[in-house]
């Protein structure tokens, strides 16, 4: 028999799902309208225009089921058939208010991340990227001010600068991952299931009910966002979505009681390496070619697999496979001993190895005369 934390879950997942959905019809119609679209260009791998802000499906499912959730708690616990129906998860979320603060930094900080994104998909080269990286530093200020940051270095002023450095890294991590039709609202979803998988064994059903309405309204756009894709992301949702995969890991417990090791604190690093190590080998690339940073190009992993010959769709799945096999191993370091932890980071750096000779080592060309392979 389910219980009743899992049939809540489903009801946040199917909730936050159908809402997404239905959002997305009405945010193309504005798209369009207004002319947000993004048009094939040198640079871009497809081929027709194709309306943006598909994040504001993401962001409004998403915040307005959290929100309405939040508040309405109370008074649904104090209903007998609800809590007869969900004993432990009305108990358990009974004490939600003691997250009150977190909660509305968390919200208040991925609002003005959705709002910066929102004003470069509207303006475009009228939004100056100064602009841009300041409202990044306060929606990652925001959720700092609410005491959110890490905890394992000795002195709290370098928890809250390697907080910052990871709500704004991550940020513009899948600003750059979503260059490919589901790549970046997908590796989010699948990652997200990875670090549920790690708070639903912990116990930490509040923080599971927020990564499951974030699943979910991931899985509502995703409908629309595979290849070919109706509609895009636009940077309104891809910031969004880095900053509350930031926000999220961050929230989460990843020592439990029975840890006696750090590795763990690791554990997000290896789940979002994909995106991690694309944005750094991108930089790298654009630094060493003396080009800006923020200039986008075809120089992503996702691109190279491409022109190693695979489809848009099989180069999309390659990475949420890479996403999938990383975050496992990473949620065993919870209660792994410290060999089991080493070959865990092995893992890693083998699977980070692979991405780096299919980004950096090229083929040899053919001889003279001779076609390519």
């Amino acid at each position: 028999m389910i219980s009743d934390p899992a049939l809540l879950a489903v009801i946040v997942l199917g909730g936050s799902a159908a809402a997404s959905a239905v959002m997305i019809w009405p945010v193309r119609s504005l798209a369009t309208r207004y002319g947000v679209i993004d048009h094939p260009g040198h640079r871009k791998v497809h081929s027709a225009p194709t309306p943006r802000l598909g994040g504001v499906a993401v962001y409004l499912s998403f915040v307005l089921l959290v929100t309405l959730g939040y508040a309405a708690t109370p008074y649904l616990s104090a209903l007998p058939r609800v809590g007869s129906a969900l004993p432990e998860s009305t108990h358990v979320l009974q004490d939600a208010y003691r997250v009150g603060t977190k909660l509305l930094a968390f919200m208040l900080g991925s609002t003005v991340a959705f709002a910066v994104g929102l004003a470069d998909d509207v303006l475009g080269e009228r939004f100056p990227v100064w602009t841009k990286a300041a409202g990044q530093a306060i929606a990652a200020a925001i959720l700092i001010s609410a005491g959110v940051t890490t905890s394992f270095l000795p002195f709290q002023w370098m928890n809250v600068v390697v907080a910052f450095l990871w709500l704004v890294g991550m940020t513009n991590a899948f600003n750059l991952l979503d260059n490919m039709d589901g790549l970046a609202a997908g590796v989010a979803f699948v990652a997200s299931l990875v670090l549920l998988i790690n708070a639903w064994f912990l116990g930490e059903i509040f923080i599971s009910l927020l990564l499951v309405a974030f699943m979910g309204s991931l899985l509502g756009f995703l409908l629309f966002n595979v290849h070919p894709a109706r509609i895009f992301l636009g940077d309104c949702g891809s910031l969004f979505i880095g900053y509350v995969m930031g926000s999220l890991t961050l929230l989460e417990r990843y020592l439990s009681h029975a840890s006696g090791l750090l590795f763990p604190i690791l554990m997000p690093v290896l789940v979002l390496a994909v995106p991690l190590v694309d944005t750094a080998t991108v930089v790298f690339i654009r630094l060493r070619e003396h080009r800006p940073i923020y200039v986008g190009d075809k120089r992503h992993l996702s691109h190279r697999l491409i022109s190693l010959g695979f489809s848009r769709r099989h180069a999309v799945s390659v990475l949420y496979l890479l996403t999938f096999s990383l975050g496992l191993g990473a949620a065993a370091l919870t209660d792994a001993t410290l060999l089991q932890s080493v070959l865990v980071l092995l893992q890693t750096a083998g699977f980070v190895a692979v991405v780096l000779m299919l980004m950096f080592i090229e083929r040899p060309a053919p001889p003279p005369g001779q076609p390519p392979a």
